[in-house]
């Protein structure tokens, strides 16, 4: 027997260590583009903006929070006692762990590679869409939907069954975003499709079958709980009609017949262009996304300009919100076209959709930063105003330092005053300009008082460099504005 020492096997190098999740996730570009995109959030955190008024409106009134009129649910109840503060850096969080979790879906569909997937997230996380997730009204929505990109990758990614529930009961309470009652076909059929085999045949077979009912019957189970237990006590919240219903479907037959061809392609040839499928599927995950929105009534056509141009328009103000599920689709069909006008491998499209998207973000959040500093300088001009002249009413001007092209609603104007101590008898007559705010009687009611137009002379990147907006009122006596009226 030889006395040489034998070396002992080493097989483990051999077998290949299976893929996690995260493996290939572009932490460093992810980390900088949202940051540079969303950070500017972070900055004033604890301010309100938008419906955060109103909360603030029956505080100072009743020493309490407003009544829902949508139907308060128990989820949303224990969601509406976060603080302003902690909703602003969830809600920062939840939007990038979302990228997190949708890089994990992606990573079962073989059919990308891992460029792809990278490029799918980074788009994803920047897409210039869902500004109002400033807002502490709509955070909600913003928790839904982490929650159902969480359901989402846990359901197509984990086996035990202790994790599958979770992933439901997160999908379950996700559907609080009622235009997720449709977008849940997505993980559905991503869960059918990965487990087709187990559910026709095998051990597990009625394990599998039943747990896909379970999933299957979620959207109907929050629809009655909802209608039983928190119905919507507006009849005219929604706006639900044929003719929204076809305006909404449009797009959908058109992503639907792209996705027939290339489907009918690949059962004729084999083959498919990778490119042209993902911006097939990309168009089609878009349409579906604005759907409910279209259907009922939320996106809609204003003056001349159709529901399709008003989606995305620039003055989008608060509607931004309807378009929250919009990234998914809309970064799936930008890899796809990339992928089909890709000279030299170069990413010309990619890079310049990135970079636009950065800055196009950096410039709203500018804007709500400078909103931010002129809700707290008005409330100051408001202050040193009313103890001169009696105010009858106040149109503002300086829309430039407004998020996204918006305009103040009745209770923005009315918690803004509320803080600089107008009489409440002045706010209740006065003639406020904004959104969904009623003609009031204004000069009329007080014929002593005088009009004001909110004005600034100051350039707006002075204005963001120093946070001095350079407020002023151009007052006119109301005696002038009714001899001149008529």
């Amino acid at each position: 027997m030889s006395n040489q020492a034998v070396e002992p096997e080493i097989v483990a190098s051999s077998v290949p260590k299976p893929e996690r999740m995260m493996d290939g996730f572009p932490w460093v570009s992810a980390i900088i583009l949202y940051t540079l995109s969303w950070g500017w959030s972070l900055l004033r955190p604890n301010t309100l903006y938008w419906e955060d008024w109103i909360c603030l409106q029956w505080t100072l009134k009743t020493n309490e929070c407003n009544p829902n009129w949508r139907g308060l649910t128990p989820f949303v109840s224990v969601v509406r006692l976060i603080p302003k503060l902690h909703i602003t850096l969830v809600t920062f969080i939840a939007f990038f762990l979302a990228g997190i979790f949708l890089f994990g879906i992606l990573k079962q569909f073989k059919q990308l590679n891992l460029w792809s997937q990278q490029a799918a997230v980074l788009l994803f996380l920047v897409i210039p869409v869902y500004h109002a997730r400033v807002s502490g009204a709509v955070f909600y929505y913003s928790f839904c939907y982490f929650l159902f990109f969480l359901g989402w990758v846990m359901i197509v990614r984990c086996n035990k069954i202790w994790s599958r529930t979770l992933a439901l009961l997160a999908i379950f309470l996700s559907l609080h975003t009622e235009s997720l009652l449709f977008f849940v076909l997505l993980p559905f059929a991503n869960f059918l499709w990965l487990n087709k085999v187990k559910l026709l045949s095998g051990k597990e077979v009625q394990k599998f079958r039943a747990l896909a009912l379970v999933f299957a019957l979620l959207p109907f189970l929050f629809i009655f709980l909802r209608i039983i237990f928190w119905p919507t006590k507006d009849d005219n919240y929604r706006a639900l009609s044929f003719d929204n219903f076809v305006i909404g479907f449009i797009p959908i037959f058109i992503a639907s017949v792209f996705l027939a061809v290339v489907t009918f392609r690949y059962r004729r040839t084999k083959t498919v262009n990778i490119g042209i499928a993902v911006a097939a599927g990309g168009l089609w995950i878009t349409a579906l996304a604005l759907f409910p929105y279209f259907f009922n009534g939320s996106i809609a056509g204003y003056r001349s300009r159709t529901a399709y141009v008003t989606v995305f328009e620039y003055r989008a103000a608060w509607r931004s919100r309807h378009i929250l599920l919009v990234p998914l689709g809309i970064s799936l069909t930008i890899v796809g076209l990339n992928q089909l006008w890709n000279p030299r491998n170069r990413n010309y499209l990619l890079k310049f959709l990135l970079t636009s998207s950065v800055l196009l973000n950096i410039f709203f959040g500018s804007q709500y930063f400078l909103q931010s500093h002129k809700q707290e300088q008005l409330v100051a001009l408001f202050k040193s105003t009313k103890d001169e002249i009696v105010i009858a009413s106040v149109n503002d001007q300086t829309i430039r330092f407004m998020g996204r092209g918006s305009e103040f609603i009745y209770e923005e104007w009315f918690g803004l005053m509320t803080l600089a101590e107008v009489p409440d008898e002045w706010i209740g007559l006065m003639d406020l300009v904004g959104v969904d705010i009623p003609d009031r009687p204004g000069c009329e009611a007080l014929p002593s008082g005088s009009a004001l137009i909110l004005k600034s002379d100051t350039p707006y990147l002075k204005a963001l460099v120093t946070r001095d907006l350079g407020l002023y009122f151009e007052v006119t006596p109301c005696s002038e504005v009714l001899a001149k009226d008529g």
